[in-house]
């Protein structure tokens, strides 16, 4: 069609600053007489449209065109891009495209000034994600076998609303229609997902509530000693203001991490280089699991 071609040179030319009418007539298999009259088209339609001859002419917008045809600051513009890029990580497939598109129409042609690489959630964890991402975008139902922090298994069914990134996991925010609530539901376990032909409606639930349910542990902070050892280790994965360094090179770190077995994997893979202060009980809970362990090769 004729509107999607005028459409197709405007975008071409967004990306470059000149190409000529034999290039144009090839591309969408015209005569180079039908691409002049689709300047002249969009000239009357108020695209600032010109044509040069000679060795370097051509077919050109003007050059302030793009940046006098957006509202957008510089700082907006590197806000979008960046939000897109950042989901650009999570889900090439579909941000792409979206991504390459805007940034021409934009007039950014820079490559970004940051990357996200999720490729250590492994296959599943990336799964879950897309799975639940367009169960959300579809408005359909989503089901799953969920594993509760004591390893029981459950099948759920659920009206799929937010994916939520909090304290270095990732969760569903959905209406359970088991349970006929709000529920949180940790991506590492659920199983078996799958979306649903069934489409549902919206319902009119307030999704900043922090629910109180059982699919989620509550925050809880603790206290650790990690010795001058592992310092790359606390550098790395704890911001400043939750970093006591002392006068022997050792760290006192603070952690506000939801009570799960993640946790206890976590303080244990600092191996003899860490020792919980506080609290008492997940103290307990570690030399627990330290004892048991030592049992295994006794």
């Amino acid at each position: 069609m004729k509107i999607n071609r005028l459409f197709e040179i405007v975008y071409l030319l967004l990306d470059k600053d000149r190409i000529t009418a034999r290039e144009l007539a090839d591309r969408f298999e015209v005569s180079t007489r039908t691409i002049y009259r689709d300047v002249e088209d969009l000239s009357a339609a108020g695209i600032p449209i010109y044509m040069s001859k000679g060795k370097n002419g051509g077919i050109s917008l003007l050059p302030d065109y793009v940046l006098n045809k957006t509202l957008l600051t510089e700082e907006e513009k590197i806000n979008i891009l960046s939000a897109l890029q950042s989901l650009n990580a999570i889900d090439e497939s579909s941000v792409d495209d979206t991504l390459s598109k805007l940034s021409v129409f934009l007039g950014d042609k820079n490559q970004g000034f940051y990357e996200i690489d999720f490729d250590n959630w492994g296959s599943l964890i990336k799964d879950q994600f897309e799975k639940s991402k367009q169960a959300i975008i579809s408005k359909r139902l989503l089901s799953f076998d969920y594993l509760s922090s004591l390893n029981k298994r459950s099948k759920r069914t659920v009206e799929p609303y937010k994916l939520w990134f909090k304290e270095k996991n990732w969760y569903l925010k959905a209406y359970c229609l088991k349970k006929k609530e709000l529920r949180i539901f940790r991506f590492s376990r659920m199983r078996n997902v799958s979306i649903e032909d069934v489409k549902f409606t919206n319902r009119n639930i307030d999704l900043s509530i922090y629910p109180d349910n059982k699919c989620i542990s509550r925050a809880i902070k603790i206290l650790m000693r990690v010795e001058k050892e592992a310092a790359y280790r606390v550098l790395d994965e704890f911001s400043e203001r939750d970093i006591v360094e002392n006068q022997d090179g050792s760290f006192i770190v603070t952690m506000n991490f939801l009570e799960d077995e993640w946790v206890y994997s976590y303080i244990l893979s600092f191996g003899s280089f860490a020792t919980v202060i506080e609290p008492l009980s997940i103290k307990n809970i570690i030399r627990q699991r330290l004892e048991d362990s030592i049992k295994n090769y006794l």
